[in-house]
């Protein structure tokens, strides 16, 4: 039963990864890296835009540094949980 989920998981996972993949490109297609959502006229445009602007503000060197600090813990957490989905 538990293969089946984690089968299923790697399989939604790969096909949000190839949606994904091909939103990007086909926003950088339409030249939309450097513009604003208002000027965008593509379909796919503004998604690519929302991950931009979330990963910029995510992405920063407060995160960056509390990261540094804390990885160890960040892989212990990982640890278990991979341990707790192995056992059941």
């Amino acid at each position: 039963m538990i293969t089946t989920i984690v089968i299923l998981f790697y399989v939604a996972l790969f096909l949000f990864g190839i949606g994904f993949v091909l939103a990007m490109l086909s926003s950088l297609r339409d030249g939309c890296i450097h513009k604003d959502i208002a000027e965008i006229k593509g379909d796919l445009a503004w998604v690519f835009l929302k991950i931009k602007n979330f990963t910029q503000q995510f992405f920063n060197k407060t995160t960056y540094k509390h990261l540094i600090t804390y990885y160890m813990y960040y892989a212990l957490a990982i640890g278990f949980v991979i341990l707790l989905v192995v056992e059941l």
